[in-house]
């Protein structure tokens, strides 16, 4: 809420995940090769005037263009370029950035536009919340008032997507196509 503008509505938000999602699925099949955003973020997520979602900051993804060449659906660097709460915990290790790392950040994205909250321990959070059935109280009021089944559907799709292991994230198009009709 910049310059004291209005909360984002819950409708709102639900558009935007699903107009983040279909543009990952986009940018994930591209071909010849995949493309990574690699810095997904809500301060990457442009709004317009009707509340369009655009993606910004491809810095490093045309790194990943360029470095396209080798055939590879991954992109090796030692170092990292993105926002740490946001980054694939697999890319510390491994160094290599994938279309799973996007997955992971839009994972915590989502976390974060029903919760409100700052997205360190924020997985633990809403999964603690879950277990507890008791997910209302960690969502974001200032949104309105959530649907309590769709807001726990979010929840877990953005469990899913900000699972510590890359081969535990579900595949975009199958998790999100499904849920948002893409």
């Amino acid at each position: 809420c910049v310059n004291n503008t209005l909360p984002l509505s819950w409708q709102v938000r639900i558009q935007i995940i699903t107009e983040v999602c279909s543009a990952l699925i986009f940018l994930h099949k591209h071909k010849p090769h995949p493309v990574v955003h690699g810095d997904l973020k809500p301060g990457n997520i442009l709004l317009d005037a009707n509340l369009v979602s655009k993606l910004s900051d491809f810095g490093i993804s045309r790194l990943l263009l360029e470095s396209s060449v080798t055939g590879s659906e991954a992109h090796f660097t030692t170092q990292p370029m993105g926002t740490p709460a946001y980054m694939d915990p697999e890319f510390f290790g491994t160094g290599e950035l994938t279309p799973q790392s996007d997955t992971y950040s839009f994972g915590i994205t989502i976390l974060r536009l029903l919760t409100g909250r700052a997205p360190l321990r924020l997985t633990r959070v809403v999964q603690e919340a879950l277990n507890d059935n008791d997910l209302h109280s960690v969502l974001d009021h200032s949104a309105g008032e959530w649907p309590l089944v769709q807001a726990e559907q979010l929840a877990r799709i953005g469990l899913q997507c900000s699972e510590l292991s890359r081969q535990k994230r579900p595949d975009l198009e199958l998790v999100c196509g499904g849920w948002f009709n893409l």
